[in-house]
């Protein structure tokens, strides 16, 4: 997910250039104090990439797979993440983009690191592609649409294990409400 865009950067605004990413593997974060590592498998998806006046537009429609835990009955989950991406990418070179104007903030004095393209024209998509995955990726995963969870009275998974604690337990806050719900039943009958 590095591509060397020194032709693209030599060229007319307008250009572009076509890429593919197939069945790549990202681990992203740093895992140091409190932060996750996220670990993003069969990313895959079309990269395009435009030069204009001043910078790189990179435009993707990626998809991936991550692993975590289901949040209902925790067993494993496989989740399917799908994101859309446009960037722009600054280019360190100044003079290949016709100027010698200091890149390093744009007008606004915005700095990101991730977003530049380095002084031998390499455009490294790891860290942008990691941070929209990363925000894409589902912060409740289910291991299943219809995944039951576990059962907060015997603590067995109701996937696995019917149980009959459920339906025979109501809290006694919410009785009032049950009843309501019969009346309304047996009004609308």
């Amino acid at each position: 997910m590095i591509y060397n865009v020194s032709g693209l950067l030599s060229g007319k605004p307008g250009e572009s250039r076509q890429h593919e990413i197939e069945n790549e593997r990202l681990t992203f974060g740093h895992g140091g104090q409190g932060q996750k590592r996220s670990s993003f498998t069969q990313i895959s998806g079309p990269v395009r990439m435009m030069k204009t006046d001043r910078t790189v537009l990179v435009t993707a429609d990626i998809e991936a797979v991550t692993h975590a835990s289901c949040s209902r009955c925790l067993e494993p989950a496989t989740v399917n993440v799908s994101v859309a991406l446009e960037e722009e990418f600054i280019p360190k070179n100044a003079d290949l983009m016709g100027g010698r104007k200091d890149r390093s903030q744009d007008e606004d004095g915005f700095y990101d690191p991730a977003l530049f393209i380095d002084e031998q024209n390499f455009l490294d998509l790891r860290e942008v592609l990691g941070q929209a995955l990363t925000g894409a990726t589902q912060i409740a995963p289910l291991c299943k649409d219809d995944c039951l969870g576990i059962c907060p009275v015997c603590t067995v998974n109701r996937n696995e294990i019917q149980c009959t604690c459920a339906q025979n337990s109501i809290d006694p806050r919410w009785e009032a409400l049950a009843g309501l719900m019969v009346e309304g039943a047996e009004s609308s009958g």
